[in-house]
Order: structure tokens, then C-alpha cells, then sequence
């Protein structure tokens, strides 16, 4: 109760310094808003929001288990639900990871053991981000991206590897085996997938998407409030605050150190993830959210990540530049590109829809 009480105190206090502090430099706060929401509608939208819409869908139907089989023996899972919710997660990053496990764990179509190894194994940046703005965009070598997204998946497999095997010592199982565990829990598992699915039709799925993504946004620009009030008020390190909030101003702030900063730091940004996307997995995740199982596993990607870009890099054909200066990559961006201006027309609208209908309603 004692514990309770003292961190609604802590949280009070907090929110109450953060509120002055906004009122003290109010246009830093502005200029952190800005940011956040631009950084919304070119990157966070068009690479979430499609893939929020296509989860839906996709987990309503009985997953083809005869493709993801391979998949569940390998990472020892104990469900073919599992593996196609890791699958998906890996090509639409952390949000989609921890949605899937908190929606499949609460309707009981799968295990806690599992979903704790989909938030460990799962829990990356998409593809969009890595290779796109953090490989193309601010290090200037797509090829690089690749390499950080090939690497990013498996630390998170290395990781969960590690993990695995330190739970499974710690508590000594009889059964060693991916598969004597599966067996064990199975049959109730399968019941539960078979009576689970329910039909979703495309309006569903894209309401539900946008509360997603309403939810992802409010996060990206609050913390790019708070990192922008701090910085204007504290001589702190602009690229350690960035990193410890927000993963994508993490990598924008180490990437125009230039050289080998630039290419680790955003490495560390990638495991680290920020209190940003941490405050998202336990929105999304509920009560399938595990914060130490993800703690621990976050410290041995980290190492893992390192090591294995320092090796891969190493085998890329030709030279390599990390970064060769962030001011003639990132402008100020006034004309959206047409994919990322048609993801946020269709999710404004629905926005729109959405609240006329609460209104009428009401």
C-alpha cells in the first residue's frame, strides 16, 4: 500500500514540475509538439498503420499452421498463433509486436510463456524505419540499413536464447525440449485458437487501428515535448536525453556525431528503445506485459547488437560511410511524400468519422 502511495506521489510531483517547466520555456514545448508531429505524419503513420489494419485481419483468421510450423519448432513455441504474431512483428516493429501478445494472451489463445518469448523475440523497429531512415536517410547507406535490421533480429533471437535457457535452468524443468513443453499445453492452447477467431470486417480493423495509432502519436510527441523541455532547461547531452526517450531522435541526435559514433549510437538507440516505446509496449501488452523478462533481454541485445554490426560491417563490400553531415540529409519537411500524405488523409478521416459518430451518438 506504502509502495503505491509513494509512486503516485513521485508521479504527481513529476507531472507537476513538467507542467511549470512547460510553462517556463513554452516554446520549447512548442518546438518539441512540432516535432512529434511531424515525425507522426512522415514516419510513425505510414509505417504503423497499414500494418495495425493487416494485423487485425490477419489474426481473425485460423493461422496456417502447416507454413508456421517450421517457425514454432525452431524458437520452441508453443503455439502456430505465436509464430505468425512474431512474424508480423518483426515487419511491423515493437507497437504490432506488443498489440499482438496483449490481444492473444487476453482472448486465451495463447500462453504466458509465450507471450512473453513473442515480446522478446518481437520487440524490434520495423524494417521502414531501419533501413529506410536510419540506414538510407541519417548514416547515408541503405546497405547499412540492411545490415541493422538483419542484426536487430538476431540479437532479439540471441536474446531470447539466453533468456530461454537461463528461465529454463533457474526453474529445472524435467522437460528440456520445445516440444515435451508444447505437448503439455497444447491441446487447451489449440481449443482456445479454434473458439477464439471471430470475424473482423475491414471498418473494424481500421477503427481499431486508428485508436492504435492515436495511442502511438500521443506517445511520440509527449516524450518530444518532454526531451525538448529538458534540453532547454538542463545542460544535459542533446543525443543521451534523445535516446533515453525516443528511439527515432535517439539515432537523428548520434547520427550527426559522424563516424563511428553515429553508427553504434544508433545501434544502442535500437536496443535501448527509449522511455517513449516502453511507455507503448505496456499500453499495448496489458497484462501479458513482463518489464523485467524485457529489461534483461534489452541488456544482452545491446551487447549482442554491438557485436554483431562490428562483424557484419566488416564483410560489406566497399567503404562504408556512417554519416557525413545530418544538415544536408534532414530538412524540414513541408510537401509530404504521396505514401506518407495518403496514410494520414485516410487516418485523419477516419479520426473525423469516428468522432461524429461519438457525437451524434451522444
Amino acid at each position: 500500500m506504502n509502495i503505491g502511495k509513494n509512486r503516485q506521489g513521485i508521479t504527481a510531483a513529476a507531472a507537476l514540475a513538467f507542467g511549470a517547466l512547460v510553462l517556463a520555456v513554452p516554446k520549447a514545448a512548442a518546438r518539441g509538439f512540432a516535432g512529434g508531429t511531424a515525425l507522426c505524419l512522415q514516419s510513425v503513420l505510414p509505417a504503423l498503420f497499414p500494418f495495425f489494419v493487416v494485423c487485425e485481419l490477419l489474426t481473425a483468421a485460423p493461422p496456417p499452421a502447416v507454413l508456421l510450423r517450421p517457425v514454432q519448432r525452431v524458437l520452441g513455441l508453443e503455439s502456430a498463433e505465436t509464430a505468425r504474431a512474431l512474424l508480423l512483428s518483426w515487419v511491423g516493429g515493437y507497437a504490432v509486436c506488443a498489440r499482438l501478445a496483449g490481444q492473444l494472451y487476453g482472448a486465451g489463445r495463447i500462453t504466458r510463456r509465450d507471450a512473453a518469448l513473442l515480446q522478446v523475440l518481437g520487440c524490434c523497429s520495423g524494417p521502414g524505419f531501419v533501413i529506410g531512415c536510419v540506414g538510407g536517410a541519417l548514416l547515408g547507406n541503405v546497405r547499412l540499413g540492411v545490415v541493422l535490421y538483419a542484426a536487430q533480429i538476431g540479437a532479439n533471437l540471441g536474446a531470447g536464447g539466453c533468456i530461454a535457457l537461463l528461465r529454463d535452468g533457474r526453474r529445472g524443468q524435467c522437460s528440456s525440449s520445445p516440444r515435451g513443453r508444447m505437448q503439455a499445453s497444447a491441446p487447451t492452447d489449440c481449443t482456445r485458437e479454434v473458439s477464439g477467431h471471430g470475424e473482423v470486417t475491414l471498418p473494424q480493423a481500421i477503427s481499431s487501428a486508428v485508436s492504435s495509432s492515436l495511442s502511438v502519436c500521443g506517445c511520440v510527441v509527449f516524450f518530444r515535448i518532454v526531451g525538448a523541455v529538458l534540453l532547454a532547461v538542463l545542460p544535459l547531452p542533446p543525443a543521451a536525453v534523445s535516446a533515453a526517450l525516443e528511439v527515432s531522435a535517439g539515432c537523428a541526435d548520434f547520427a550527426a556525431l559522424g563516424g563511428a559514433a553515429a553508427l553504434y549510437g544508433c545501434c544502442a538507440c535500437l536496443s535501448v528503445l527509449g522511455v517513449s516505446v516502453w511507455a507503448q509496449l505496456r499500453l499495448f501488452a496489458g497484462t501479458a506485459y513482463r518489464p523485467r523478462l524485457l529489461l534483461a533481454s534489452r541488456a544482452v541485445h545491446l551487447v549482442l547488437l554491438q557485436l554483431l554490426v562490428r562483424v557484419c560491417v566488416q564483410l560489406l563490400p566497399g567503404s562504408v560511410t556512417a554519416c557525413s553531415t545530418l544538415a544536408a540529409r534532414v530538412l524540414p519537411v513541408f510537401r509530404l511524400p504521396p505514401d506518407a500524405a495518403a496514410a494520414g488523409f485516410v487516418f485523419l478521416c477516419t479520426a473525423l468519422y469516428k468522432a461524429r459518430q461519438s457525437l451524434y451518438n451522444k
